[in-house]
């Protein structure tokens, strides 16, 4: 009898944003990924245009959540677009779904995102409701990708988080992304050149060496 998998429940999630906490949020509506039709017919075809994918358009990620003081840095994260600091607005993201036990079961992970679109709550002095603000991020492509385990890890001989520098800058409150890089080859979004973009990044690294 083959063994029996159960689909994962959608109330238990979180999101990873580079820079920020952690977070929680009451609602999480998940973008879609298209691809553009482009059709071409030559005269020797048959009666049947060709279909030729064109541009891959992403739609964007829409965050709700409850008004806190902790609630704040997402606001301010918004503020960076609106004084034209894109260099500190655009981070990398990552929606992750928990299983019943709370452990990461399925990760989405976006790219180049940003805040494009803040509403504050509604309030009425007549309504016992939850204050809620909502976010919409835009972001360059995203992909799910596998959710690697403590095993893992611990076989590709990765570093304890006490010898990373990274943790140890940001004190070990803010949790550290994996790699965002997206798979070489078939699912690449937006057909991403891959040695042109590490090209690029390995410029960044060096001018910020300097």
């Amino acid at each position: 009898m083959a063994a029996r998998t159960d689909p994962y429940r959608q109330l238990r999630f979180i999101l990873e944003i580079e820079g920020l906490v952690t977070a929680g949020f009451s609602r999480c509506d998940l973008p879609s990924a298209t691809s553009a039709v482009v059709e071409y017919r030559e005269g020797a075809d048959p009666p049947t245009p060709r279909k030729l994918p064109g541009l891959n358009e992403y739609g964007p990620l829409a965050l709700e959540v409850g008004v806190t003081d902790r609630s704040l840095e997402l606001s301010e994260w918004r503020t960076l677009v609106e004084q034209g600091r894109m260099d500190e607005a655009r981070r990398d993201a990552a929606v992750v779904l928990l299983d019943a036990t709370g452990t990461p079961a399925a990760r989405w992970v976006f790219r180049e995102a940003w805040p494009s679109r803040y509403d504050a709550p509604r309030l009425d002095a007549m309504a016992s409701e939850v204050a809620v603000e909502r976010l919409v991020v835009v972001h360059e492509g995203f992909a799910r990708i596998a959710v690697q385990t403590g095993e893992d890890e611990d076989e590709e001989g990765e570093t304890d988080d006490a010898d990373d520098p990274e943790s140890e800058r940001d004190g070990g409150s803010t949790p550290s992304l994996p790699d965002l890089d997206f798979p070489v080859g078939e699912g690449l979004p937006q057909g991403i050149d891959e040695p042109r973009l590490k090209a690029t990044r390995a410029g960044d690294e060096a001018s910020d060496e300097t």
